[in-house]
């Protein structure tokens, strides 16, 4: 079991078998020399027959010149602008600070160039109706852009939701999702996420990742913010305007028809025992459901409550685990005559042979790699799995991203001046 989990990782994450590419495969273009692209796009599209990292451009040309070099992209460019002017990229991935995210996003679908964008797709609610109401995405052959939460093109995402929004249980009731990140692990203290400036704050990091799980388990917007508090670490930048940008958030949120949500995201995370030393969490979503009867006979009623919990859906294909906690129960004259629980432990690496979405996937396939396979499709014109993130939806993820801040007692991030 620890080596198939190994190769797997292996495979997925480092060597994945390369694909022999078709003469009409999608050109992308990188808008900058991103550390997360080589997991995001680079690696996914060297299993995938219809994409060819074919450029990448950036600021510093030397950077970009030795980034290319170690990724084998065979285009360099000097400015953002140059590589949306070159006419042989159909696409482009953005990974720049999230500041930046509207002004090139606008510009790459102005040149025509499909765009994978990175989570958040904006700064704030105003940015991101600009962008996706846009008369340019209104024609047939609109350019496609997608904002990229791919934890949810993976089975095991949509397994966990299929098992929440079951027919034969309860509605949902309370949702709760975390996400933690170990204490000066990776982030400096000047790092972008930590300036107010460039749209950062744990809300607009990892934490954009527990409020979309709540979204999609919900299936109605958290209207109200119930409370909200963000933990502010003064030993950063320094700078008086940074100390409007949170290291760690929570908030419970309340649904019109009265669900509730809370969520926990925190990007320095301590130890429980030595605070001076990182923590860890595993990414989690839980939701409980409402209890539902389910059948009667002879003057008794049977009842089911559910609990459902994912670990880990943001790489699943490194580990995950969906914890399905069923307590039934057996009622005559509303008094319980017997109760009695079963759990399951279940995994989905790929989709079952049942399943109709039209695409099959194999067990070392990433969370990119499934986002990869539906950009494609979605760019080609043709049905895929059927899942998608539409600008409705990211539009009302950078709503409840303000409306957070706003209930914290911080300022939503800065909106763009850029104009075309």
């Amino acid at each position: 079991m620890v080596f198939a989990a190994l190769q797997r990782i292996y495979t997925g994450f480092v060597n994945p078998p390369p694909a022999q590419k078709r003469d009409d495969a999608i050109r992308f273009g990188l808008l900058g020399a991103s550390n997360i692209a080589p997991i995001a796009l680079i690696k996914p599209a060297q299993a995938h027959s219809e994409v060819i990292i074919a450029a990448v451009a950036a600021r510093d040309r030397s950077r970009g010149e030795a980034y290319a070099k170690k990724h084998d992209i065979p285009i360099v460019h000097s400015s953002y602008e140059d590589l949306l002017n070159d006419p042989t990229i159909d696409a482009v991935y953005i990974a720049v600070p999230n500041s930046l995210h509207f002004e090139w996003a606008l510009r790459a679908i102005n040149a025509r160039k499909h765009v994978l964008l990175e989570k958040p797709a904006c700064s704030n609610a105003e940015e991101a109706k600009t962008l996706f109401n846009h008369p340019l995405l209104a024609a047939p052959s609109a350019p496609v852009i997608l904002e990229a939460f791919h934890y949810r093109f993976h089975p095991a995402w949509q397994t966990f939701l299929s098992l929440v929004h079951d027919d034969n249980v309860g509605p949902v009731k309370h949702v709760f999702a975390q996400q933690y990140f170990p204490k000066g692990l990776l982030f400096s203290n000047d790092d972008i996420r930590w300036q107010y400036k460039l749209s950062g704050g744990a809300l607009m990091d990892f934490g954009t990742y527990p409020l979309n799980c709540l979204r999609q388990v919900l299936r109605e917007e958290p209207v109200e913010v119930l409370q909200a508090q963000g933990r502010v670490a003064s030993s950063k930048s320094g700078k008086a305007e940074d100390q409007l940008v949170e290291e760690a958030i929570t908030a419970t949120y309340k649904t019109e028809s009265g669900k509730t949500a809370r969520l926990v995201a925190d990007l320095a995370t301590s130890s429980s025992w030595v605070k001076s030393l990182p923590g860890f969490g595993w990414p989690k979503c839980e939701v409980e459901l409402e209890e539902k009867d389910v059948g009667s006979s002879g003057g008794e009623i049977r009842s089911v409550k559910r609990k459902v919990t994912i670990w880990n859906h943001l790489m699943p294909s490194i580990y995950h685990r969906i914890d399905v906690e069923d307590t039934h129960a057996i009622r005559r004259d509303g008094k319980p005559v017997k109760t009695w629980s079963e759990t399951q432990h279940l995994k989905a690496c790929s989709w079952s042979s049942e399943d109709r979405r039209g695409v099959t996937g194999e067990d070392w396939w990433t969370t990119y790699s499934y986002q990869l396979h539906e950009f494609v499709n979605k760019v080609k014109r043709r049905d895929g799995s059927g899942v998608w993130v539409d600008g409705e939806d990211t539009i009302k993820q950078m709503e409840a991203i303000d409306r957070t801040y706003e209930k914290a007692g911080m300022k939503k991030r800065p909106t763009s001046t850029f104009e075309l």
